[in-house]
């Protein structure tokens, strides 16, 4: 459900199976809620969250999941953009100690990208995971049988192309570190905590819907 009270102010009410659920796995359902603010032509400000519980039927305990995001993109000029964003999630009898208490877990994005000359631009990101109790990524049994959820820093370096406006090319390097005991990358025999990528991707993108639609 969809509702503008201004041009610049964006509100959506979601009603979904769950979260990244496509077949209900139970007769629950689950609500959500959208804000977007336009930030005149520079760029938008917004919070969308998540509420509901996909336990599966038969468990004898709920896990309601309330998920928070908080996003600024925004546009310095012609040549310089930021995107930011942030995450809080919680959710019931989820902890690993007792599998009775909430738990938490949290990260962050945050994106630099400066235009050098038409078509070339390049691009700086941070990001951070942190899920202590492993409710939305795993649960890592480490060396000395201790267990804990995934905990991830990354960087990534990239130049980006752009020979027509609806595609692109790119080459980047990325540092992924995760916790000091989750070794979980293997390189020449050795169990690594860390991990360094190269990569070269492109895509293209098109605009299936036509007239007022799509300018909006």
């Amino acid at each position: 459900l969809n509702f503008d009270p201004t041009k610049k102010l964006e509100i959506n009410f979601f009603l979904l199976n769950g979260y990244n659920v496509f077949v209900d796995n139970n007769k629950k359902k689950s609500v959500g809620l959208g804000i977007t603010y336009l930030l005149g032509n520079s760029g938008n400000i917004g919070y969308t969250n998540y509420l509901g519980d996909d336990s599966p039927v038969g468990d004898s305990l709920t896990h309601t999941r309330f998920d928070n995001n908080a996003f600024v993109n925004y546009k310095f000029g012609k040549s310089f953009t930021i995107q930011v964003g942030g995450d809080l999630c919680f959710q019931q009898n989820s902890d690993i100690a007792t599998g009775r208490k909430t738990a938490m877990a949290y990260g962050w994005i945050a994106t630099g990208k400066y235009l050098i000359t038409h078509g070339f631009s390049v691009y700086v990101r941070a990001d951070v995971f942190n899920d202590p109790d492993g409710f939305m990524s795993a649960i890592y049994t480490d060396k000395f049988s201790n267990k804990s959820g995934y905990r991830e820093t990354g960087v990534t370096l990239g130049l980006e192309y752009k020979p027509v406006e609806n595609g692109y090319i790119r080459l980047e390097g990325r540092e992924i570190t995760m916790a000091d005991n989750q070794d979980l990358f293997r390189y020449n025999g050795r169990d690594l905590n860390y991990r360094y990528e190269v990569m070269v991707n492109m895509g293209v993108y098109f605009d299936i819907i036509k007239g007022s639609a799509a300018k909006k």
